[in-house]
């Protein structure tokens, strides 16, 4: 049995998929900072990608404890996220090179590894400054950020340069006007409360809190030395860094989920795995 967690919309359906809001019948909604909904001992691989850096530090412990305890024994548990190291070779590249012989487009790299960086840790709205970027019509260093962003940013870039998306969105928030009149009363009863006994700043608060508490905020970044350290902290053995192209999980290339159509999602991550111990 295989178990993708927090696999928000890249999931193969022949593996147990889970993740704090279901996309998909396929996905089993549940809250994975309370722990895996699972017996222990049950699956031969344990996966998630961009999971790891949005739980809270302290809690990475007790989440990467519950991903060994359903392991069987000698299991994979394969780990991808955003990789520090990276990320701040390229920011020196960058910065550097905009105090010696600047161009508009080494300056343009250099900002956009800065939202690489920090955008998602800082963010107070949804897609933060990266969203914005996205948008821009012109983009002197597009083949740089694509480069970096895989398939998600060409995807990201798509929608934002494709007016038929807007087609697309003006009807979705038509299907959506049915629920938002079934609770309109109770938004404005609601609303009206807090609006007496709130000031606009204690209102805002609770806005900041709710958004940056609803799963999209990394709280911590990770390299190879501190993600297999901590791998190894929790129990697990011989971590190991790995391409997006290449696992000890059987059949890996035929479930799409670190590359899909010959493209990376996520061609700048850290991608690693290491097994359960077979005496545990």
């Amino acid at each position: 049995m295989l178990l993708n967690v927090g696999c928000g919309h890249k999931f193969h359906e022949d593996w147990v998929n889970i993740d704090m809001v279901s996309s998909h019948p396929a996905v089993i909604e549940y809250n994975i900072l309370c722990g895996l909904p699972f017996p222990s001992n049950q699956f031969d691989v344990v996966y998630h990608s961009q999971v790891l850096e949005h739980i809270p530090k302290e809690k990475s412990d007790s989440f990467l404890t519950e991903c060994f305890r359903v392991l069987k024994p000698g299991g994979i548990i394969r780990v991808v996220l955003p990789d520090l190291e990276n990320i701040v070779k390229e920011y020196q590249k960058y910065m550097n090179l905009c105090v010696t012989e600047k161009t508009d487009v080494a300056e343009a790299n250099y900002d956009w590894i800065l939202l690489e960086m920090y955008d998602q840790s800082v963010r107070n709205a949804p897609g933060g400054l990266m969203a914005k970027y996205f948008a821009e019509p012109e983009l002197s260093n597009e083949p740089y950020v694509l480069e970096r962003s895989g398939y998600i940013g060409r995807a990201l870039r798509k929608h934002y340069q494709n007016q038929s998306q807007m087609n697309v969105a003006r009807s979705g928030v038509k299907n959506t006007i049915e629920k938002i009149t079934r609770n309109l009363n109770y938004k404005k009863i609601r609303s009206r409360l807090l609006s007496a006994v709130l000031t606009s700043e204690e209102r805002e608060s609770i806005r900041l809190g709710k958004f940056r508490n609803g799963g999209e905020i990394h709280y911590w970044m990770y390299d190879r030395f501190s993600l297999s350290r901590l791998l190894l902290k929790t129990g697990f053995e011989n971590p190991t860094q790995k391409t997006p192209f290449e696992s000890e999980i059987p059949n890996w290339a035929t479930y799409n989920l670190d590359v899909k159509d010959g493209q990376v999602f996520d061609p700048a991550a850290l991608f690693i795995e290491a097994r359960k111990p077979a005496d545990k």
